[in-house]
């Protein structure tokens, strides 16, 4: 079949992808979305995701001090755009610090969440109420052309693009192996309850202090065999709940398949074995990939030696830093000469630019 032109191609159509295709669209640009949904019919990272958004830094960090700020910008895009799942929410903290706990029961910390069910579900509406072309479609191969790229997709068909942009998380690098060794892939698993217990309610979330998850990433480079930590949070989904957090990482020299969801929700459900009050019996095991970067920062930029490839990917919390990363993003690749400068070196002071972009 004959190519057909585009502006601008996202590959990946959850969160990161289509938040970039509305600050695209913001900046003018002619922007296509590809859903690339898992081929083994697993769940994607956006679509089990808890959505928390802590409105106080999590980290000493510029990134972490944006991130905060996350709130403001989701409220944004659904005063614009349409419902994406935004609400507030009670928040329970469990952990050993009591005047932590204590703070988010009196609500002294500011606490939302995107509701990753309700996301899922209105996001392809916005993307076409935005004039975004949103097609689920596989890409099987990615390769240069002179000024632009040629997609080969799933239905036989061909795409060319100007530019193109890595968002399909742990898929990504599939699609270009030479992205940046720091982005990496784990396996998140998670139990989602037929509804939504008496102990949560439709707008509270019960999550950790601190997620033993992001230790297990930042140590991931060093790891000689398998490792895997259970977070134990619940939190709204749909009409229902996401419980418990499974996360499994294999050192990268190691096979990258999928750990058994069988195995892993089994660890799963006997380290929420001591809350009863969270009744995980005949609930459905969802597993994800789940890309994130070793070094506790995202990719947000340009691929080496690959002009007019973007990379788009590695969040360890993609709700919060997604939607104050993007407009960056957006600007730098569509914006003219002097606001692209200057959103380039935004992101560089942020610690997201890829070596040598």
């Amino acid at each position: 079949m004959p190519a057909a032109s585009a502006g601008v191609v996202i590959i990946g159509g959850g969160v990161a992808g289509g938040l970039l295709a509305l600050a695209l669209r913001d900046q003018g640009a002619k922007v296509s979305v590809l859903d690339v949904a898992p081929a083994d019919g697993s769940s994607s990272a956006t679509a089990i995701s808890y959505g928390a958004l802590p409105g106080w830094p999590l980290a000493p960090t510029p990134l972490a001090r944006l991130a905060a700020t996350a709130s403001q910008h989701w409220r944004e895009l659904e005063r614009r755009h349409g419902p994406l799942g935004w609400q507030r929410c009670s928040l329970r903290l469990q952990g050993s610090n009591p005047a932590l706990a204590l703070a988010a029961r009196l609500g002294v910390l500011p606490f939302a969440q995107v509701d990753s069910a309700r996301f899922s579900a209105g996001l392809p509406l916005v993307l076409a109420a935005a004039g975004v072309e949103h097609r689920s479609l596989q890409v099987q191969a990615l390769a240069p052309l002179e000024g632009g790229w040629q997609l080969q997709l799933s239905d036989g068909s061909r795409c060319t693009a100007e530019q193109v942009v890595l968002a399909a998380g742990a898929h990504s690098r599939a699609l270009w192996p030479g992205l940046p060794e720091r982005l990496r892939r784990s396996w998140a698993t998670v139990l989602e309850m037929a509804r939504c217990p008496e102990v949560l309610g439709p707008t509270t979330a019960l999550l950790p202090q601190r997620f033993a998850r992001v230790g297990l990433e930042r140590r991931a480079a060093a790891l000689l065999q398998p490792a895997w930590v259970v977070d134990p949070g619940l939190v709204p989904w749909g009409a229902s709940a996401l419980v418990g957090q499974h996360t499994w990482i294999a050192p990268a020299a190691m096979s990258q398949a999928a750990p058994s969801p069988s195995l892993c929700a089994a660890e799963l459900r006997q380290a929420l074995a001591s809350r009863p009050q969270w009744p995980v019996e005949g609930a459905v095991v969802r597993q994800a990939a789940v890309a994130f970067c070793s070094s506790g920062a995202p990719l947000v930029g340009p691929v080496a030696e690959a002009p007019g490839l973007w990379v788009f990917s590695g969040f360890s919390a993609a709700f919060s830093q997604v939607p104050v990363l993007a407009p960056w993003l957006a600007q730098r690749i569509a914006a003219p000469a002097g606001p692209a400068a200057a959103a380039q070196r935004r992101l560089q002071q942020l610690g997201v630019w890829p070596e040598g972009g």
